[in-house]
């Protein structure tokens, strides 16, 4: 195991919550249930917040050493962006759904 793979993993690990989070509570918002909705994307929030705080410190860490990147590293940093963006996206369509409602039912 190579000496940054444990934290690649919590960076996907956290991420990857945070995504899964976030489309749940899609679901919860359109099958109505508004409240449930908003508290996954808060929980969302807070683990694409973890998975940040954990690239911020790897990054970190590569400032004090020679660090070889590797196939895991930018896996994990594809999978903190793109989950930033799907939790971005889904807690605006919260808000939507919560301003405007479900015309189409």
């Amino acid at each position: 195991m190579s000496k940054f793979e444990l934290e690649s993993f919590q960076i996907i690990l956290h991420s990857g919550n945070a995504r899964s989070s976030a489309y749940e509570a899609l679901r919860d918002v359109k099958g109505g249930d508004i409240e449930k909705g908003k508290a996954g994307i808060k929980e969302a929030r807070t683990e694409i917040v973890i998975a940040q705080k954990e690239h911020a410190k790897l990054l970190q860490k590569f400032t004090e050493e020679e660090v070889i990147v590797d196939l895991l590293l930018m896996h994990a940093e594809d999978h903190v962006s793109s989950s930033q963006i799907a939790v971005d996206l889904i807690g605006e369509m919260i808000e939507m759904y919560e301003r405007f409602g479900d015309n189409n039912g």
